[in-house]
């Protein structure tokens, strides 16, 4: 039977961005609010008895201040892969989601219904982003000793990679709540079907 390998990805704790509802990609680079930090805290103790081998992170600030706790608790470095970076947000990178709301932009509405058929003007759509989160975790395990991997990532990333591992539509994104510290288990198979969710408490004792 080939070797799988189990990636579970992590969206990072409350930003400065979350915080205030603003957009960041290029032009903001956040930190973690203070319970955002409570968060990435929160996240090491969940995570503390899993039987982690690596840990990799979003090259974005955010991320990393969220993996730093389990990182220093159970001793293992991360490493940035840059292929787990937040959606390109085009030409709305830094305005807030209630400036657009309020302009009556109606390719913002249009997104808001449909990210995949309506990205960002100069963005990426929702399955762009799922497409380079699933090749960088792809090309990370197969150059790599096979064990649980921790990837800390951004909300449509994961999003991204749910709606192409269950073939889903563009819209279904609008479906989907990845609160700040959520987590999801993917498995992944060197053959077909490559990758699929997994429903289990494993790494959650108790």
């Amino acid at each position: 039977m080939a070797q799988a390998y189990d990636v579970l990805l992590v969206r990072h704790g409350e930003s400065e961005s979350n915080a205030v509802g603003r957009f960041a990609f290029h032009t903001w680079d956040p930190h973690l609010t203070e319970n955002g930090q409570r968060q990435a805290q929160h996240l090491a103790s969940q995570l503390a008895q899993a039987p982690i081998r690596h840990i990799v992170t979003s090259p974005l600030i955010r991320a990393q201040e969220t993996i730093r706790p389990l990182a220093q608790m159970i001793g293992i470095d991360s490493v940035v892969v840059s292929g787990l970076a937040e959606v390109n947000l085009g030409q709305w990178d830094g305005l807030s989601v209630a400036d657009l709301e309020q302009s009556n932009d109606g390719h913002f509405k249009a997104w808001r219904k449909d990210p995949e058929a309506n990205p960002p003007p100069g963005g990426e759509s929702i399955l762009t982003v799922g497409r380079r989160v699933l090749a960088s975790l792809e090309e990370f395990v197969e150059t790599h000793e096979p064990g649980l991997v921790v990837a800390a990532t951004h909300s449509d990333c994961i999003k991204g990679a749910m709606l192409l591992i269950t073939k889903s539509p563009g819209p279904i994104a609008r479906n989907l709540f990845i609160p700040n510290g959520g987590h999801l288990l993917m498995r992944y198979f060197p053959t077909m079907p490559r990758w699929v969710m997994v429903m289990s408490s494993l790494y959650f004792p108790g």
